[in-house]
């Protein structure tokens, strides 16, 4: 499931069919981990070790540094169930890590203090430890999205209960993230209106009862999604029980997730618990006061650097941009900041001067672009970007002054979309949540799809965001972005 949708898998012992075991993909991170680790021990005794080393009292030492901090990276991963996580979304994975790292760190202190004979052999067993972490880590986003998110037959394949909007969603969102590691194979729902129709290019089958009464239809998947679970708790009081419990045990799987909401409910560490036969759900929910100091700070001091760094960059693309069409070098457009507050949003111009005219003109002319624009709020293919904003564009060069921005308080490198104020009646509710936190030069919604997700799909990313923002999510996001740069994965 995707991090905007928390969900609780109940696992039922009474089963008529087992879903595909996580233990496949699990061994194979495993055995990547031990390929990765092997390559780096080698090379650390090539160039450091008992190659390097003449006396044989230090190589024997650093031989025990060497293979103990190696021997913790898998111990200490298997112990937070990185190897047998069923999900694979990369800040779930990040996080594990963090906190395997972590915890290597306090094992090693302790002795660290108190036996002063082997104060460097912890030290040498640390170090290796904690670069075996870092390769490893990489090693396996790697895997993960080119061989596994690729592999069909290692998805889990998912029936979801509900063909309303929040499943269509769902579906949506399986389809379009290989790496949460499920594969929507249809959709059953008791609306008979829906049956025999298709809902996000997947099949509704019939009512929710066929998976209990045709075998051939439940042996298409190995694990059901409930969406919008109220509505049928309610149609199946009666049954065999009257609450969540008596609707997943009508279903023929041993693994049920049932989403709780879209984006409403989120949170990185969000846990569930059995308060003796009722079902809670704990959101940590943390103050911001430190946090949000501590990123201004390092707002500061990185965009002061990064605007030295790429000023000649931006000279030279404020002349070719002069050279390319008539027109100012910069574009400003108001933005809103929170509350009634609005800024002066900086960005190099890569649309022509009448780009909001030719908009206009294409919106009433064309129903499939305006179907399109109302959707997305952007254009696959828009007539109104310049030459040189094109690549401007795929290159995310355009929003180089927004560094100023950043410096000046407007925004901050890491946060929400920056949004129009006449794009708020759309953001509803969510722009009380939103509005906490100053808009970001990039953020969890760029780096999670970008120009191919909905408006709606991009406000819930930005509450997910401002609701579980932390220092540790910051860092995967910038890692992410620099991907996506890298790539000219750009909207």
């Amino acid at each position: 499931m995707s991090k905007l949708d928390p969900e609780v898998a109940i696992d039922l012992t009474a089963t008529k069919k087992t879903a595909i075991p996580t233990i496949a993909p699990g061994l194979l991170l495993a055995l990547s981990d031990g390929l990765v680790l092997a390559l780096v021990g080698w090379t650390l005794n090539h160039f450091l070790g008992t190659d390097v080393l003449t006396d044989p009292v230090e190589a024997a030492a650093w031989q025990r540094s060497l293979v103990t901090g190696l021997m913790l990276v898998p111990l200490v991963k298997s112990v937070f169930g990185i190897y047998t996580l069923g999900r694979f979304d990369y800040m779930e994975r990040t996080r594990r890590t963090f906190q395997a790292a972590f915890l290597c760190c306090a094992v090693l202190a302790v002795p660290f203090v108190v036996m002063d004979g082997f104060r460097s052999f912890f030290v040498e067993a640390l170090s290796i430890a904690l670069l075996g972490f870092a390769i490893t880590y990489v090693a396996d986003l790697l895997l993960i999205q080119g061989l596994l998110s690729t592999a069909l037959d290692w998805r889990t394949p998912v029936m979801i209960v509900g063909a309303g909007p929040q499943g269509a969603a769902i579906a949506e969102k399986l389809q379009r993230l290989p790496w949460l590691g499920m594969r929507p194979v249809g959709f059953v729902d008791d609306d008979d209106s829906l049956w025999q129709t298709r809902v996000s290019g997947l099949p509704v089958m019939g009512p929710v009862e066929l998976l209990s009464k045709s075998p051939a239809v439940a042996r298409q998947a190995s694990a059901a999604i409930v969406a919008d679970l109220g509505r049928h708790v309610d149609r199946h009081m009666g049954g065999e029980g009257t609450d969540l419990t008596g609707l997943v045990r009508t279903l023929p799987y041993r693994q049920v997730y049932c989403v709780l909401g879209e984006g409403n409910v989120s949170a990185v560490d969000a846990t569930y618990h059995n308060l003796h036969g009722s079902l809670a759900l704990r959101v940590s929910v943390r103050p911001p006061t430190v946090y949000l100091r501590i990123r201004r700070a390092m707002d500061i001091v990185l965009s002061s650097i990064l605007l030295v760094a790429v000023a000649p960059l931006m000279l030279g693309l404020a002349i070719a941009i002069k050279l390319d069409s008539p027109g100012p070098v910069m574009f400003r457009q108001k933005r809103w900041a929170g509350g009634k507050q609005t800024f002066d949003l900086l960005k190099f111009r890569s649309m022509h001067v009448d780009a909001e005219e030719q908009l206009q003109h294409l919106l009433e002319t064309d129903p499939v672009a305006r179907e399109e624009y109302m959707t997305y709020h952007k254009l696959t293919v828009d007539p109104r970007i310049t030459p040189l904003g094109r690549f401007l564009r795929k290159t995310s060069l355009d929003e180089l002054p927004q560094l100023w921005n950043i410096l000046m308080g407007d925004m901050s490198l890491i946060g929400p979309r920056a949004y129009m104020p006449k794009e708020l009646p759309e953001v509803g509710e969510s722009a009380a949540v939103i509005g906490t936190v100053r808009p970001g030069l990039t953020g969890y919604w760029q780096v999670s799809g970008r120009h191919r997700t909905t408006f709606q799909e991009r406000v819930a990313m930005d509450v997910f965001y401002v609701r579980n923002c932390g220092l540790l999510f910051d860092f995967f996001i910038l890692c992410k972005t620099a991907v996506m740069v890298l790539k000219g994965d750009g909207s």
